[in-house]
């Protein structure tokens, strides 16, 4: 999707355009991803946040980590936003880092999401906070959330199941519990370990 590497049959269409039609700088202004092993660059928090929107002004920055359950443990550190994070984020805890990756791709706003396993590194009530700020920013945008974790993507409009590399099932979490399958077993085995 952000053209890392080209589609190599079939089409990747953005509103309707192939995506190998648009310039890179066009495609990835209009995503954000958020990994699930997030790049921080040496620099301070605030410079972090800012790097989603170059722009953005202290309060837009604050009001992102807000989104993102980050501004309490941000405020704890040191100089708060003016905090250096370290190379890579050494700093700061892989749940905090993710948050701060989060945050970013709040700030950015932008049209589509990626998510890649954006709340494995948290723990379950941190999932649960950042789970109700990723709907809000999810409304009214397309987001696609990569996840081992079922709880993350319970409230998807369309969940698509991948077994070996191949779609194995589709539906709402609904429609894949009532078929019985796959998603169902592990549902049971992803709560059943909760």
């Amino acid at each position: 999707i952000l053209r890392f590497y080209d589609v190599q049959s079939g089409a990747i269409r953005f509103d309707g355009i192939d995506i190998r039609e648009l310039s890179l700088e066009d495609l990835r202004g209009q995503i954000s991803m958020v990994p699930q092993q997030p790049v921080l660059f040496t620099g301070t928090v605030a410079d972090n946040i800012r790097y989603g929107k170059p722009d953005a002004s202290m309060a837009e920055i604050e009001s992102a980590a807000r989104s993102a359950y980050a501004h309490e443990f941000i405020e704890r550190l040191a100089e708060g936003y003016n905090s250096f994070v370290g190379e890579g984020g050494i700093r700061l805890s892989g749940g905090q880092r993710q948050r701060i990756a989060i945050a970013r791709a709040i700030l950015a706003d932008p049209t589509l999401l990626l998510l890649d396993e954006a709340t494995s590194a948290l723990d379950t009530e941190s999932e649960h906070h950042i789970q109700q700020a990723l709907e809000q920013v999810m409304a009214g945008r397309t987001t696609l959330v990569i996840a081992h974790r079922l709880s993350t993507i319970e409230k998807a409009d369309r969940i698509l199941v991948l077994d070996q590399g191949q779609l194995i099932e589709q539906g709402s979490h609904q429609e894949l519990l009532d078929k019985n399958g796959l998603y169902t077993q592990l549902y049971r085995m992803d709560f059943a370990e909760e």
